[in-house]
């Protein structure tokens, strides 16, 4: 065991010069830590080509009914509004999606009882209405990036609603969420949880609960 521990610690240095992660660093994002009563779902996002494959291979394993790995801005799981770069040539696009959703509960065809149908495509924001935008902060501090999107959920209109509205309208769709069978009812409702203040209301509960429970 010390032998091992010994040969672990001295490849630190070489993940440092090859920049190379950890294996728990790229699976922690899709570790089951809580589970929900009912239907489950899991999103992740992911930057390299090749991760996206494992991270829903492991989110079947853990038994989930609809997955989603998302490359998003940064290796982020935010889908952008942004028009996709001409100069990109190599690897997946940003709003690459691919993932599974349950069709069946009641089946026994796939793992832990679900049949679930696998999808790959990139999310393209202005089919569904949405102007091209670049990104919203103006810099990288955390508290600007709060300030965008608590005015967004505020109902302030502009770049952070639209990509609020994109992300939380899309992803429920991928998923098979029920009522958001159709793309663009589920953007209206998306819409329809802010501007009523819902959203708001929810985040600043969970945020309330999270202190109780710090």
């Amino acid at each position: 065991m010390v032998v091992m521990v010994t040969a672990n610690y001295s490849l630190i240095g070489i993940r440092e010069h090859i920049k190379k992660r950890p294996p728990l660093a790229s699976t922690e994002k899709v570790q089951q830590y809580v589970k929900a009563s009912g239907k489950e779902a899991l999103v992740a996002g992911f930057y390299h080509e090749g991760y996206e494959e494992p991270l829903l291979m492991l989110m079947k394993r853990r038994g989930v009914h609809s997955g989603l790995v998302v490359k998003g801005e940064e290796g982020g799981l935010s889908l952008t509004t942004r028009l996709r770069s001409a100069n990109t040539t190599r690897g997946l696009p940003v709003n690459y999606c691919s993932g599974f959703r349950a069709l069946d509960v009641s089946s026994s065809i796939d793992l832990g009882g679900v049949t679930r149908q696998g999808f790959n495509l990139e999310v393209n924001a202005k089919e569904y209405g949405f102007q091209p935008t670049d990104t919203p902060r103006t810099d990288r501090s955390v508290s600007k990036n709060i300030e965008f999107g608590l005015s967004a959920l505020l109902g302030e209109k502009g770049p952070a609603y639209d990509r609020i509205v994109l992300n939380a309208g899309v992803v429920d769709h991928l998923l098979g969420v029920d009522g958001a069978e159709d793309i663009s009812a589920a953007l209206d409702r998306a819409r329809e949880a802010i501007d009523s203040g819902n959203a708001l209301k929810r985040l600043l509960n969970y945020i309330k609960v999270s202190h109780k429970m710090g």
